[in-house]
């Protein structure tokens, strides 16, 4: 129990550790990526050739289950709604379009995602290059730098996982005490209803009114509503980690730039005809040169920092852009159907709208975060003693200046910044779509 409680509730980086793997929130996403054919495979030891085939062929078929689960998912609820929209309200049938938009948010992921080797490149890169693990031993700053996004991480994964298991359960868990509350469960207790469900298919046996069949499509509902919930919670908690450790490297850059240090000799001198004296610093020969090798791992450094940022947006770029559609899609029903204002409704429907909504508020701070720690790279490149340096680091410290003039953002398919902004126009017309569809 002890050794379980410090899993959790220790935030601090553990000594020995010799890869960033082993760290318990790093442990706690690899077991959730698993489980949706996401995590990176870094450190693979393959006996043999037949060995290696046999894990690629498993692989394989793990990503087919995905996307056949999805793409049946979807024809499945597709075919409910056909069949019965005439004989539902309005409100089931957003419960229903709901339900259709998450699928289709979930195999945006999957075609871009799951079935994309550029993935797995840049997921492996950041496990085994780009985590602030390897840099920690770099400066004092650096070390205070990854024990600060390493509590950070922790605290969020702890977060996230057990909301993303609360909502879950709420979802699932409303529609069956619903039914038990009714009666449904006991023996003529139907009379002339039918059983309630989380989520609604097109089965082809009998959901509806055999209990048999309620049963079996109730533990499919449940394996679909945590698969969904896993693409949708999980992918978005590793996408937020490895933005938390691109804004500390962008921190890191910026505390370097800020702390460059200064000639230690100055020199004075008096004008001609005048009694004023003049102290200027420069840099004498030896610090040229070291200043020449500074400012190289500078530019060096934002540039690893830009080429995984731009690798994040080639590679997360259109799954940000379905998803940015997805809630301007979605946030307007699920306000619909909270504004019912039932227990029913708001136990099943508040849960899942709190969660979406600030899973896009949350995303969208991470994300400006890195484009205003970012934007200060300019000030800090500029503040740099470059009057005191030779012809040739002054035109290095001109160079880099113009590569840090536009803050760095991580675009959605290259066509909007994934930031507040962006934020702020999805829920302000989520809120138009909502007043207009209350007022029919």
């Amino acid at each position: 129990m002890t050794g379980f409680c410090d899993f959790i509730f220790n935030y601090q980086p553990k000594d020995g550790i010799t890869t960033p793997t082993d760290y318990p929130y790093m442990i706690i996403a690899r077991h959730l990526l698993t489980v949706i054919t996401m995590w990176p495979k870094t450190s693979v030891v393959l006996q043999s050739a037949k060995t290696q085939k046999r894990a690629k062929i498993w692989l394989t078929i793990q990503k087919a289950f995905h996307f056949w689960l999805c793409v049946t998912s979807f024809f499945g609820g597709t075919l409910y709604i056909l069949r019965h929209k005439k004989s539902m309200t309005f409100y089931e049938l957003g419960h229903l379009y709901i339900s259709l938009l998450m699928i289709v948010c979930t195999f945006s992921r999957i075609t871009t995602l799951c079935l994309n080797d550029e993935y797995r490149v840049i997921a492996k890169d950041f496990v085994t290059k780009i985590h602030l693990f390897f840099y920690k031993d770099r400066s004092d700053y650096s070390m205070k730098t990854h024990k600060k996004v390493h509590m950070i991480s922790h605290i969020f994964t702890l977060y996230l996982s057990g909301q993303m298991m609360l909502g879950l359960f709420l979802f699932n868990v409303t529609p069956m005490y619903n039914n038990y509350s009714a009666g449904k469960y006991m023996s003529g207790g139907l009379k002339n209803s039918t059983y309630e469900h989380a989520l609604y298919f097109s089965w082809p046996f009998n959901s509806s009114t055999d209990f048999r069949g309620y049963v079996v499509s109730n533990i499919l509902h449940w394996l679909l509503s945590f698969s969904c919930s896993s693409w949708f919670c999980v992918v978005d908690f590793f996408l937020s980690l490895m933005v938390f450790h691109v804004w500390g490297h962008f921190k890191i850059l910026l505390h370097d730039l800020n702390h460059f240090p200064r000639p230690a000799n100055k020199i004075s001198f008096i004008l001609e005809d005048s009694y004023v004296t003049i102290t200027d610093e420069i840099y004498s020969r030896n610090e040229l040169d070291q200043v020449f090798d500074r400012l190289n791992k500078c530019i060096d450094y934002h540039r690893d920092i830009v080429s995984f940022t731009d690798k994040m947006s080639e590679v997360f770029g259109p799954m940000l852009l379905a998803y940015y559609g997805f809630h301007q899609a979605s946030g307007c029903l699920l306000l619909l159907e909270c504004s019912q204002m039932t227990v029913a409704a708001l136990v099943r429907y508040l849960p899942l709208t709190i969660i979406l909504f600030q899973q896009l508020i949350q995303l969208s701070i991470i994300f400006e975060l890195v484009g205003s720690v970012s934007d200060k790279l300019k000030d800090a490149v500029y503040g740099l003693p470059w009057e005191a340096m030779d012809t040739k680091n002054r035109r290095i410290v001109a160079f880099f200046l113009m590569n840090v003039q536009e803050p760095v953002h991580v675009k959605a398919l290259g066509l909007a910044d994934v930031g507040v902004t962006s934020m702020t126009a999805i829920l302000k017309t989520s809120m138009s779509y909502f007043a207009f569809l209350r007022s029919k």
